[in-house]
């Protein structure tokens, strides 16, 4: 069971112990073991062969050439490692450049640090593991804290979500009927809520070593040109070390987060596995079915308290009834959405019920 909720005076590890540090692909065996001393359990935890692989292909960056009269390449946006450009030069393929971003607070410390080195290497590492995958970003070049990928001009999260993350009651105009805040039609939400699963599925079922993205939300999902989904951004996944003695993987701590989209046990804090994807799987199909942000009501601290009691975002039960596929949904969120790790589905079962749903719904569709 995840410990009571912390004071925030209180939210911090012991000093003795560098928890902030323990997720870093940088640990060896040893250290990522020493952080079960802490819950009084013995583990072995080992990396799995390709832990440390990397594969740079440094010329290519150095051939890319991004300021000059003519050019149709532009900045697209930042997130908080790094600053994207789509890189559209003549007789060459277009695709999207990810560079380190400068930011005040690492001028001290170095942009260009072991940590974030390690960041980026983990990112591309993940993308050539899975190369072979039609739901995961193709990687076309690595090199120290930058890569290059394939473009994927389609944004979700802007047309799913279009909503401020904390709104008014008076702007759900919902009280005479359910007022969707997007334009997706049931079946698309049903549709898209596969294919988000399915692209999930890829790094949970890895054959060769689960990996867990530790940053699920409907940003890091986009479109290719042609319209499919893929899942996108490894900068903070983690390849989960194995228990060769318990024959299970052995839990992470990933050094705290912010945010609305987050699952309970990373503010507790507590450690952590792969069921934090699910439920901030949860939260994206909550952005699919509604519009709305999780917990809409509320800032970011207030929305924290109430998921670290165990209060799930508010589901408006004319959803179940809305139509077929909305109903099966509202399902799969509650699939998710639960306070203890060990009580949410895993993804391989949410990708088969949304199979089900989904295609029980096409049937549907096709009847006269």
């Amino acid at each position: 069971l995840l410990p009571p909720p912390l004071d925030s005076d209180d939210r911090a590890l012991p000093a003795e112990k560098n928890y902030d540090q323990y997720d870093e692909p940088m640990d060896d065996d040893v250290v990522a073991s020493n952080l079960f001393t802490r819950k009084n359990e013995n583990r072995q935890c080992r990396q799995p062969e390709w832990y440390r692989l990397q594969f740079p292909t440094c010329n290519s960056f150095h051939e890319v050439t991004m300021v000059h009269s003519g050019s149709e390449s532009s900045y697209l946006g930042k997130g908080y490692f790094r600053m994207a450009f789509s890189i559209m030069e003549k007789n060459q393929p277009w695709f999207i450049l990810k560079v380190m971003r400068w930011r005040k607070e690492r001028s001290s410390t170095g942009m260009f640090s072991p940590e974030y080195r390690e960041k980026t290497r983990v990112d591309g590492l993940v993308m050539e593991r899975l190369s072979a995958s039609p739901r995961i970003t193709d990687m076309y070049g690595f090199c120290a804290t930058s890569v290059m990928t394939e473009p994927l001009p389609g944004e979700i999260w802007g047309e799913a979500v279009p909503t401020k993350r904390t709104i008014q009651k008076h702007e759900l105009r919902d009280k005479e009927h359910l007022d969707p805040k997007n334009k997706y039609t049931p079946t698309e939400k049903i549709e898209m809520a596969l294919d988000l699963a399915e692209a999930l599925a890829e790094l949970h079922g890895f054959a060769d070593g689960m990996i867990v993205h530790d940053d699920i939300d409907l940003g890091q999902f986009l479109r290719t040109p042609d319209g499919r989904i893929k899942l996108n951004d490894f900068n903070r996944a983690k390849v989960q070390l194995w228990d060769p003695m318990k024959k299970e993987y052995c839990k992470y701590y990933n050094g705290g987060i912010g945010g609305k989209m987050r699952a309970p046990e990373e503010f507790v804090p507590d450690i952590l596995n792969e069921k934090i994807d699910i439920f901030s799987l949860g939260n994206s199909y909550y952005g699919l079915l509604t519009g709305l942000w999780p917990h809409y009501f509320d800032d970011n601290e207030a929305a924290q308290r109430k998921v670290m009691r165990g209060k799930m975002p508010y589901i408006d039960k004319r959803w179940k009834d809305n139509s077929f596929a909305e109903g099966q949904l509202v399902r799969a969120i509650e699939m998710c959405h639960h306070r203890e790790p060990d009580d949410r589905s895993d993804i391989f079962a949410i990708v088969k019920f949304l199979r089900g749903a989904a295609g029980e719904n096409r049937r549907k569709e096709q009847k006269p």
